[in-house]
């Protein structure tokens, strides 16, 4: 069994990677950190990026940056979410930081938000920038672009509009969190309650408004995370026993989960994860409008009006 390939491979000569993602099965990743920059531009779609403290919406012409070394993981991604995920290498972080001292946070884990809503010109200007240098194959020519793309990006993010939705996480939740991520916690959700000092009705509701997920819910995004790392590390054995392993009950609670969050059964995910299946990024064109979930009608990418409706 191969494992998955992943897009965001730096390819040799590269100092960072630029990503068009609309492919769910790339969605799902663990609690993760880096020492690359990151950021992720919003086209279509709606979900949000979890941190250790607080929680970013994810809405159309959103721009969020994820600094090195903050962990985060993506949590209820719509089906129709398209994003440019960029990330820079740490050679380009010093040369930003050298530039632009005044105004860029200091290495360490940032304590204010950095998330905002990007006019809809802007949004049109980065997503044409963020298209011409995906398709550069020369090394030196990306990375020039890559430099440029990163100040447009801070300029541009500068000048946006801040997202009031990205409160600081209640004690209590970051404490029961905390406790979810011990792989020896097997904990009822009243024992849970319990432990923060809360009841299982408040911590509930607690949990489903700052983190957008039931305590259910996200202990089966824990049970995913484990069933990706044994399937990386292990991929010769078959995927019951990785499930099984990961804490799913049977392979039918699996298999409904995993369906439920990529979009397709773990075979066929599996099959399309096959090395050149993923796809390569295109230049950016006009797609018919979707549906927010608030029942807006929203443009795509490439759109003039893609955030003309506030979140």
């Amino acid at each position: 069994m191969t494992p998955p390939v992943s897009p965001f491979a730096t390819r040799p000569g590269c100092h960072g990677t630029v990503v068009a993602l609309s492919d769910k099965r790339w969605y799902l990743r663990h609690w993760h950190s880096h020492d690359t920059l990151e950021i992720n531009l919003i086209l279509r779609g709606s979900g949000h990026v979890l941190l250790d403290h607080r929680r970013y919406p994810l809405l159309p012409g959103h721009l969020i940056w994820l600094w090195p070394g903050q962990r985060h993981i993506p949590a209820e991604w719509s089906a129709d979410m398209a994003l440019w995920i960029v990330e820079w290498q740490p050679q380009a972080i010093r040369r930003f930081r050298q530039a632009r001292a005044g105004d860029v946070p200091a290495p360490a884990d940032p304590t204010r938000p950095f998330c905002r809503r990007l006019a809809p010109a802007a949004v049109h200007r980065l997503d044409g920038l963020l298209c011409a240098l995906a398709v550069q194959s020369r090394p030196d020519a990306f990375n020039r672009g890559l430099d440029f793309a990163l100040f447009a990006l801070w300029d541009e993010f500068r000048t946006a509009e801040p997202v009031a939705e990205c409160d600081v996480f209640h004690p209590k939740l970051t404490a029961a969190l905390a406790l979810l991520a011990d792989p020896e916690c097997n904990l009822s959700q009243a024992a849970l309650a319990r432990r923060v000092h809360l009841s299982p009705y408040y911590l509930s509701d607690l949990f489903r408004r700052q983190t957008g997920l039931s305590v259910p819910a996200y202990r089966n995004r824990l049970r995913l995370q484990a069933f990706f790392r044994r399937l990386h590390e292990h991929p010769e054995i078959r995927l019951l026993q990785h499930a099984l392993d990961a804490g799913f009950g049977s392979y039918a609670q699996f298999h409904r989960i995993f369906a439920a969050a990529l979009g397709r059964s773990p075979r066929a995910w599996l099959r399309d994860s096959r090395p050149g299946t993923h796809p390569v990024p295109r230049p950016a064109r006009k797609p018919k409008a979707v549906r927010t979930p608030q029942g807006n009608r929203t443009a795509g990418r490439g759109d003039p009006d893609l955030t003309s409706r506030r979140s």
